[in-house]
């Protein structure tokens, strides 16, 4: 359910074919920081966390990125090697760079100056899962980069990597220079041979040009390339073109959003899809001088409050999708963004975030400008607990969320998902249900596991977490939901005040598995879940309900369950009971980390059978 809306034209910023040249400033009067006022310092506690990491970089080796190393994802499917190594170059890049201008001593600068070099003697940027991406050479097994007309592809990381280096240039261009200036020379030539050419000359798939689908790829890589451009590129008519059709390709991502502000990607990737949408926005406002601002547009607000709405409490979020249930979302963006868009529960929101967080643990490597404007803002020590929406209905993912209190702390949690299984990172989770208790998971949406040269190939849906059974929906026979739009719930009714919601998830599942209706009705009553489904089946057939739990279920009596958080659940006695543990032994993706992700050494899933054409489950948990 995509909005049309483009928000860049709607606001009259691009006319006809050409957009005003007058709008983009020159290299000379740019402040990429100027809406934080003058006489800036980067804050202590930030700086001192840098310096930290950064000291223990200073010693350690560069990673070698060796022909072996790029060539394995080819040979075994792995690419988590040669990835880790060329991510760890790029954020030591970062954090020297950031922890260098806090302390100005000229310690780091040599040990920047080796890793932006060995960075730029890489045949390329773009990682082997992603040499696709090339509209020369696609899909070669080693960089194709011998020949003066090869262009390179540009994928998540090639535009990270031209932001990394335009930060280590940004912040330390004198003392860079005092070395040799041929390295912030060559530092501009190939951000813009391997970045920002390929950004103004190519049409990639991930742009949306075509019409096609987009996702967080587009906004990251865009926001890389509008700071790289910002940075490294002085010719006026160079910087306009980047401008515009980030501007136009900006549309395509808004216009793709549905107007409700819902990621269907999760709100694991939030941070590179809306997120990084909102970077995009102050990066155009920076190179225009505040002349291009679009922040008072009610989608751009919409995008930004997801967040929230899909907080669940503390670090716990709502983890549809490619989400890990626990995440470390940036409280100063966030902050940045509601005071932008005029959005005081998106403010106090990232207030809050920020104060939980004062040093943000982990910053990826390409999120440079983001990384920038945070360091000079004073961490946030305290604030105020925000309140929590009770009742949220997403109508463009059929996503429900009812909570017993707006303290998320307390009280019972209640949320389930319709949509379909075409989304971006989709698992087959047509009814997927959530609860958890005091904040606490009680029933869970598992996750998802390491990324391998299966994960987005034929391999995705071969693996247990990504299956229907394991996200608490029935099964007839033992079959599975599968992946596609046409997969989808149907009949959704969506009661905010009795807090209750019903849908349909019969065309979730093939039609061999002889589903005649499998409607699914979830109610917060009180302080007490239910959870209602009714199956009917065009045969006698092994009808399960499923539900997915975080520790072992104990049986307190026939029909009644101890569970996780001290809750109780109830079940129909007529119906067997099965509990089964879950652990990472279904070969050969044993890739769940089970202690990272929810910190338990395994997972606990508890059946419900029946043998029959029609079945009915009544589950209560308090």
């Amino acid at each position: 359910m995509r909005s049309n809306i483009r928000i860049f034209a709607d606001s009259g910023f691009l006319k006809g074919s050409v957009m005003d040249k007058n709008l983009v400033l020159p290299f000379s009067d740019l402040k990429l920081y100027r809406d934080l006022g003058d006489n800036l310092e980067i804050d202590p506690t930030f700086g001192e966390y840098m310096v930290q990491a950064a000291e223990e970089f200073l010693e350690e080796p560069i990673p070698m990125l060796t022909l072996s190393l790029f060539r394995e994802l080819k040979k075994t499917g792995i690419r988590s090697h040669f990835e880790s190594f060329h991510h760890k170059r790029r954020t030591m890049l970062m954090y020297l760079s950031i922890a260098e201008a806090y302390e100005n001593k000229g310690r780091f600068i040599e040990r920047i100056a080796d890793l932006a070099w060995a960075i730029m003697d890489e045949t390329g940027w773009v990682i082997p899962a992603h040499t696709h991406t090339s509209p020369t050479a696609p899909g070669t097994d080693v960089p194709e980069a011998y020949r003066e007309d090869i262009i390179p592809g540009v994928d998540l990381y090639a535009g990270n990597c031209c932001a990394t280096l335009a930060l280590c240039k940004y912040l330390h261009k004198d003392s860079l220079d005092a070395i040799s200036p041929i390295i912030c020379k060559r530092i501009d030539h190939l951000v813009y041979l391997r970045g920002i050419r390929p950004f103004i000359t190519c049409s990639f798939g991930w742009m949306g040009l075509a019409g096609a689908g987009v996702n967080n790829w587009l906004t990251n890589i865009t926001s890389s390339i509008l700071f790289a451009t910002a940075v490294c590129v002085c010719d006026q008519e160079k910087r306009k073109k980047v401008t515009e059709k980030a501007m136009r390709i900006l549309d395509n991502f808004s216009a793709f959003y549905p107007e409700d502000g819902f990621c269907d990607e999760g709100p694991g990737y939030w941070g590179g899809a809306g997120g990084n949408f909102f970077d995009c926005l102050e990066l155009i406002d920076d190179l225009t001088g505040g002349k291009v601002t679009v922040y008072d547009h009610p989608l751009v607000r919409k995008i930004g409050e997801y967040v929230v709405k899909f907080n669940i409490n503390g670090r716990y979020y709502l983890n549809f999708a490619d989400a890990h249930p626990r995440l470390n979302h940036d409280g100063k963006l966030l902050m940045r963004y509601g005071e932008k868009c005029d959005s005081e529960e998106l403010y106090r929101f990232g207030k809050m975030v920020a104060a939980d967080n004062p040093v943000d643990r982990y910053y990826f490597f390409g999120m440079c400008y983001r990384v920038l404007k945070n360091a000079y803002i004073k961490e946030v020590t305290e604030a105020e607990t925000t309140k929590a929406t009770r009742t949220v209905w997403y109508d463009s993912g059929k996503i429900a969320i009812f909570r017993e209190s707006e303290d998320t702390s307390r009280g019972m949690y209640l949320a389930t998902k319709g949509g379909t299984n075409g989304e971006m990172h989709n698992h087959n989770d047509v009814g997927c249900l959530v609860v958890y208790y005091n904040g606490e998971p009680v029933i869970i949406d598992p996750s998802h596991g390491s990324y391998d040269n299966g994960f987005f190939g034929s391999t995705r849906y071969d693996r247990w977490y990504m299956k229907s059974s394991y996200h608490s929906i029935p099964t007839v026979d033992g079959i599975e939901q599968k992946a596609g739009g046409q997969y989808a719930s149907t009949g959704e009714v969506f009661d905010g005040g009795k807090m209750t919601v019903t849908m349909n998830l019969k065309n979730a599942f093939p039609k061999e598995a002889g589903i005649e209706s499998m409607i699914r009705t979830c109610t917060l009553d009180g302080g007490i879940a239910r959870v209602r489904d009714e199956v009917k089946a065009d045969h006698e057939a092994d009808i399960q309900f499923n539900y997915l739990t975080i520790d072992e279920p104990t049986l307190i009596e026939d029909g009644k369950l101890a569970i996780a958080e001290g809750r109780t659940f109830t079940y129909d006695k007529n119906l067997k009971l099965v509990i089964e543990k879950v652990e990472n032994t279904y070969l050969p993706y044993e890739d769940l980390n089970f202690k990272g992700t929810w910190r338990r050494e395994c997972l606990w899933r508890i059946t419900l059978r029946a043998r029959a054409c029609e079945a009915v489950s009544e589950i209560s948990i308090y």
